[in-house]
């Protein structure tokens, strides 16, 4: 439990896709209002001040190179750093946000190294501020219901669970996200199925991740994914083509892990729980709102903060669920080893 706060006043940085979806869902959640906006594009910075001065509102604009997020992160206006950046940004703007007293939002993946993820868990802990994972998929109505039902004991105790993330990128996030996979391998993107699954197993309080093996299918689509998106051969594309990862927990509990972003294949979030008594099992193929899961998500940070109630995703949940990244990574570089998960 932290300090209530009257009014949320937040630094929103980055105002692509995901910021500016993020600019609109903020106007709807009662005891928030965007003081700072901080892009490297100023076409960016300006739509965003329009969108807002419709409700006369006038923002600090922030846009003086790349370390323009400095001035979001020591503004006397900001409670709240909003990071909706790129993926390697993350981290070196949420420390900064926190070593200057605000709590921290950030988008999925916070950090993707180990030294990253303890360097965000250290700050958080000794600034004694939060540093929040915005995983919107925890915040999914179906989601809900089914960790509602699975701590109720509806099919008895869990012995196994499994997500997968089918997504293929395409020329969506070119190039930056297709760059991500041309460097590395493993499970870039985990969260989305392995957040629900650790909240329903109660992953951090009873139990915990302990250790992980990853293998990944040979890279045979990245390459001419990449070629065609943005005509540049990438003969040293690294990310394969279907990648599987298995975690055991400390109770023996297991989780199966399924990433795909490059082969041509229908959009699919696929959740399953095994009971000892039953089944659950949860399909999103693109039907779900997107947006109502990220209204309900920040509605309830909003509240969390102006409440002084838990978020419900902690800077250990955060710690865990990010690990998986560098440490399938690691697996696959050690000939498809186990490999232990940190204690954050």
């Amino acid at each position: 439990m932290g300090t209530a706060l009257s009014t949320v006043r937040i630094g929103l940085i980055g105002l692509g896709d995901r910021g500016r979806t993020a600019l609109r869902l903020l106007q709807e959640c009662p005891g928030a209002e965007v003081t700072v906006l901080c892009d490297l594009c100023a076409e960016n910075l300006h739509a965003a001040r329009e969108f807002l001065a419709k409700s006369g509102k006038r923002p600090v604009l922030c846009t003086d190179g790349p370390q323009a997020y400095r001035v979001a992160c020591q503004s006397a206006d900001v409670d709240l750093v909003y990071i909706c950046s790129d993926w390697n940004s993350h981290t070196t703007i949420a420390i900064e946000a926190l070593n200057n007293g605000k709590h921290v939002a950030v988008e999925v993946p916070a950090a993707t190294t180990i030294k990253d993820i303890q360097s965000l868990v250290a700050a958080a802990q000794a600034t004694d501020r939060q540093c929040l994972l915005l995983e919107n998929v925890c915040f999914e109505q179906q989601v809900i219901d089914a960790i509602s039902a699975i701590r109720n004991g509806e099919i008895g105790e869990v012995v196994h669970a499994e997500g997968s993330y089918y997504h293929c990128l395409g020329d969506r996030w070119a190039p930056w996200r297709l760059n991500i996979n041309r460097q590395s391998r493993g499970d870039l993107y985990p969260t989305h199925e392995l957040g629900p699954i650790c909240q329903a197993l109660d992953i951090g309080n009873t139990d915990r991740l302990e250790t992980l093996v990853c293998m990944d299918s040979a890279s045979l689509t990245g390459s001419r994914v990449y070629e065609d998106v943005l005509h540049t051969p990438a003969p040293d594309f690294q990310n394969g083509d279907h990648t599987t990862t298995l975690i055991r927990t400390t109770r023996g509990r297991t989780i199966l892990l399924k990433h795909d972003v490059l082969t041509e294949q229908p959009y699919e979030r696929q959740l399953t729980f095994i009971g000892t008594r039953g089944r659950i099992t949860l399909n999103d193929t693109g039907k779900a709102s997107h947006e109502l899961m990220s209204l309900n998500m920040n509605r309830r940070l909003i509240e969390s903060l102006t409440k002084g109630m838990p978020f419900g995703i902690s800077i250990h949940d955060l710690a865990s669920w990010c690990a998986v990244i560098p440490l399938s990574r690691l697996s696959i570089q050690q000939g498809f080893m186990p490999v232990p998960f940190p204690k954050f």
